[in-house]
């Protein structure tokens, strides 16, 4: 069973088994604000409908410039996926959402306004997100099939009857804005170049962790001769030099690298 290390005290997993799904969901909510930054989490019980049959999701999550959203069931990982999972997924990925469900989201959340509610929910589609208490990676497979995605959010406990969290999967992050293009120097091998550094706020000799494919990363701003490039200082350069690079700050506030393939001449 995997275990925490945290300030010279133990955190062991607690098993799927050991929580009630009333206090998983409960958890859940109680950190939604920090799962999900870019969004507004509301308690959402009520009854929606596809082709006649009714749903309840567990939660609504609304991006803060009202540019998406996203219905959250959460399950246990010993729940059956293709009678039990699945089932729920498809209803509310096809559920009917309108005036009603649109003013009872604003109602449980006074930072949203109703004509902005009505209008996204009118307009955009919602994207279903499944959070387990157990890595499911058949599940993540499946859901992709439907527009969906597997969140994972799981329950490490001290002795002392305190909890640590550790969060998997997929999650929504809402807009990634873009910083800069990058790409590697020719004069300076495995360095990348910062082609418009004006809106990097990181200051020349800071190390700053970028994200690269799901994995951290860690780099070193360099300013010379009006240039500014990235190096990695503890270790060989992680990304493979046939791409270029953008440097985009994700919506949930974290720097990332998305690969950018070079243009053949």
């Amino acid at each position: 069973m995997a275990k925490i290390l945290f300030d010279n005290v133990w955190y062991e997993e607690v098993a799927p088994t050991g929580t009630y799904e009333s206090v998983y969901e409960a958890m859940i909510k109680v950190h939604a604000p920090q799962l999900w930054p870019r969004f507004y989490p509301i308690n959402f019980k009520a009854t929606v409908y596809a082709s006649g049959e009714g749903v309840k999701a567990d939660l609504v999550l609304i991006e803060r410039d009202y540019t998406e959203w996203w219905v959250v069931e959460v399950e246990m990982a010993q729940h059956p996926f293709e009678s039990h999972v699945l089932p729920q997924v498809k209803k509310l990925t096809n559920a009917a959402y309108g005036v009603d469900e649109a003013q009872k989201i604003t109602d449980s959340c006074d930072k949203l306004e109703l004509a902005r509610v009505r209008q996204l929910l009118n307009e955009v589609s919602p994207r279903v997100m499944v959070v387990v208490n157990k890595p499911k990676p058949d599940w993540g497979k499946r859901l992709a099939e439907f527009n969906s995605i597997l969140g994972v959010f799981e329950i490490f406990q001290s002795d002392q009857g305190k909890h640590l969290f550790r969060v998997n999967g997929d999650h929504p992050i809402g807009l990634a804005q873009i910083i800069s293009a990058c790409k590697f120097d020719e004069l300076m091998s495995r360095w990348l170049l910062v082609e418009d550094p004006i809106s990097f706020r990181i200051n020349h000799n800071e190390d700053v962790s970028i994200e690269f494919e799901g994995q951290t990363t860690v780099w070193r701003r360099f300013d010379s001769t009006g240039k500014v490039w990235l190096f990695t200082p503890n270790g060989p350069n992680p990304l493979p030099d046939r791409h270029h690079y953008q440097l985009v700050r994700r919506g949930d506030g974290r720097l990332a690298f998305e690969k950018k393939r070079k243009a053949h001449n």
